[in-house]
């Protein structure tokens, strides 16, 4: 081949890796944006609630919890179900070792502790004095059973009265109090007043809830203090079919305040509705502590 047609040869496979290699970089910077239609709050907390999970009983088999505090880390296996709305029972052992079990009811708790040989029992406040937060049982049901709360629901009222819906990192995002409020309270501390005693609360709690916009799951939520600089973030991932219903196999749970707590717990083995036995047995040899 003369050297003009060696050139021509080159020069013509040149351009042709030029334009594939030039097309595939275009490729990879276009980005497409999701786009998601709009939705009121109500329709969006609606469609959440007509996908959140259906049962009367709950069985989560194998629930593996690492525990992070300020950096020490320890880990925990165990499992738990629930009665919809009466009975919370879990179970805690570390390696082949029993640890403990605690049960919930609607109005109290009582835990066992099995190597101190200790039944501890008390009230569900006592949960609320521990975090910092208003916790009783239908929010621990909604923790365990990825259903969204609030901590404002009022018998009274609609609950998410006055709550907003934004879209944010492609998911609706639903917020008891608008960002730009905040920033104003945060510049205005007669504000916050204000708004605090309106509500008629001893504090203010910012709650944001992140809906997935296709399947129309929580996806995480965030709590925040604005009064005590503590918060709570929750994200759930690894979402998986549970009889045609949508449960998540992944908890992520961060608590920031005085003390930096994470939680990872890992959920398997899971089923719903053929649980019968909820049976809680507690040895007469126990030493009986009150909780208060």
């Amino acid at each position: 081949m003369c050297a003009g047609k060696q050139f021509i040869h080159c020069l013509f496979w040149v351009i042709i890796l030029s334009f594939f290699f030039t097309s595939c970089k275009q490729t990879q910077k276009i980005a497409i944006p999701k786009r998601i239609k709009r939705y009121s709050v109500g329709k969006v907390i609606k469609m959440t609630n007509d996908n959140s999970l259906k049962f009367e009983t709950l069985t989560v088999k194998k629930a593996t919890i690492s525990f992070s505090n300020d950096g020490k880390t320890t880990s925990v296996r165990g499992s738990y179900k629930i009665r919809r709305d009466s009975i919370i029972q879990v179970y805690a052992q570390k390696l082949s070792i029993p640890l403990g079990k605690l049960e919930v009811n609607t109005d109290s708790f009582k835990m066992v502790y099995f190597i101190e040989q200790e039944l501890l029992v008390g009230k569900n406040s006592y949960f609320s004095k521990l975090l910092g937060m208003d916790i009783d049982f239908s929010v621990l049901q909604a923790l365990l059973s990825n259903k969204m709360f609030s901590f404002r629901q009022d018998p009274r009222e609609k609950d998410f009265k006055e709550f907003y819906c934004d879209i944010e990192d492609d998911m609706y995002k639903i917020s008891s109090l608008r960002d730009r409020k905040l920033r104003r309270f945060n510049k205005n501390e007669e504000k916050l007043e204000r708004y605090r005693n309106r509500l008629d609360e001893g504090h203010v709690i910012k709650q944001d809830i992140y809906i997935d916009p296709d399947s129309f799951v929580v996806r995480k939520m965030v709590f925040n203090d604005l009064d005590n600089n503590r918060g709570v973030k929750l994200e759930f991932s690894h979402y998986e079919k549970v009889m045609d219903q949508w449960f998540p196999a992944l908890i992520e749970i961060q608590i920031t305040g005085e003390k930096k707590i994470e939680l990872s717990i890992e959920l398997s083995k899971i089923s719903m509705n053929n649980e019968t036995n909820f049976g809680f047995s507690v040895s007469p040899k126990y030493k009986k502590k009150l909780i208060e």
